[in-house]
């Protein structure tokens, strides 16, 4: 008997706390078993909950690369090294619509490591987060997306493709010297803008202190518009090279404005800091294009960069103010292509980048022109990479020679 009218009570205290929430809140709080589990390349291992309202994606990605570099009157020095180790946790919660990425860079280069022999004690310890993003997407709107979190802000394009999709070693001269690369923000997006199947746009505000932002601030921030057009119908335009291979052409065009308002760094975010102290307020337009058929692929970026600087009131060790450092004004361009090769996973690219001044500017002139090529085991997961480039300033004959070989596996 006393049993029974435990039970009883059970059920009505369970009945009249059930009655107080939510509708729906039990099942969705409830346990979603795991329907599949599956290895796709390039995402890692996918777990897929029965109802389809949790996904979880985790892959593990490494790049080991070897470097020479042969300068004229200089001794030829080399690296090798742990290019990038990345572990990704991405997928969606509560909904197919509700996404989410987590990347953590475990590799010497990505915590900021220099020289484990270095001489100062701060050159061998750790400058970063291990944490490269962290963000959370709602696609609820087909045309008013929003993320909001730390990730790369969308500038330009080759900047936004992974490392790992590459088709040479590494990105180009002018990605180092005018990319936003990554900050604390969030952006209003869409993927296909009112269903045309040719549209997408990107605006947003970044809080302006780049990567592992902290701590309280003024309200000078970031602001960026990024819109892109796809005249012959969507494809993968977020990655190098042409595996799919189709006679068909494809084709997408980009343009973005950024504003970035007393920015810490003259160069991105927060890169490269003036020697006076004080900020640079910048002007920012990029222009890019990528084009493929039939394993044929070509790349263009074109950057172009106005600041005014706000001096700060940094003193030498005399005591005497520091001069203005110039802004770094100026432009910067590049054309890359590449050629999959019929029947094989053998690709050839080649690539010329060129940054230069304008005016009164702390920007110095540089140049790329190199190529090299690509065995793909697994396409873009699993390949082995080299390249040759020539790097010089001015005057062509007065360069230094690179040469890279990099391996780079992932699951």
């Amino acid at each position: 008997m006393f049993a029974s009218t435990a039970a009883r009570s059970e059920t009505v205290t369970s009945s009249t706390s059930a009655s107080l929430r939510p509708p729906g809140e039990d099942v969705l709080m409830g346990e979603h078993p795991a329907e599949t589990f599956a290895f796709e390349p390039g995402d890692g291992l996918v777990v897929t909950s029965k109802d389809g309202a949790f996904e979880l994606a985790t892959r593990v990605r490494g790049q080991v690369r070897h470097t020479t570099r042969f300068v004229p009157d200089t001794a030829t020095d080399q690296a090798f090294r742990l290019r990038r180790a990345r572990i990704v946790f991405a997928g969606h919660f509560f909904g197919k619509q509700n996404r989410f990425k987590l990347e953590l860079a475990v590799a010497p280069a990505d915590l900021g490591l220099d020289d484990n022999f270095a001489d100062d004690p701060i050159d061998t310890l750790p400058r970063r987060s291990p944490m490269l993003d962290l963000y959370f997407e709602f696609r609820q709107l087909r045309d008013l997306s929003l993320r909001i979190g730390q990730y790369k802000l969308p500038s330009n394009r080759q900047r936004v493709i992974s490392s790992g999709d590459l088709q040479l070693v590494d990105r180009s001269l002018l990605n180092g010297e005018f990319t936003l690369d990554r900050d604390v923000a969030f952006d209003l997006r869409s993927k296909d803008l009112f269903g045309l199947d040719l549209l997408r746009y990107y605006a947003g505000i970044g809080i302006g202190r780049g990567r592992d932002s902290q701590g309280f601030d003024d309200f000078h921030m970031t602001y960026f518009a990024r819109v892109e057009v796809l005249p012959f119908g969507m494809f993968e335009d977020y990655a190098e090279a042409d595996f799919e291979r189709s006679t068909d052409p494809r084709l997408s065009i980009g343009a973005v404005y950024v504003f970035l308002d007393h920015a810490r760094g003259q160069q991105q975010v927060i890169r490269r800091a003036p020697a006076d102290g004080g900020s640079t307020s910048n002007h920012l337009i990029i222009a890019d294009a990528i084009f493929k058929i039939a394993g044929f692929s070509a790349m263009t970026e074109l950057a172009w960069r106005k600041g005014t600087r706000h001096p700060g009131d940094a003193v030498d060790d005399a005591g005497m103010p520091i001069p203005t450092t110039p802004p770094r004004d100026g432009w910067g361009a590049m054309i890359q292509a590449g050629y999959l090769l019929p029947g094989l996973p053998l690709e050839f690219a080649a690539r010329y980048g060129r940054v230069a001044g304008v005016s009164d500017t702390s920007l110095e002139d540089s140049n790329e022109l190199g190529g090299g090529l690509s065995w793909y085991f697994a396409q873009h997961p699993f390949k082995l990479q080299a390249d040759l480039f020539r790097l010089w300033d001015d005057d062509f004959g007065d360069g230094s020679v690179r040469v890279r070989v990099q391996l780079q596996a992932g699951i």
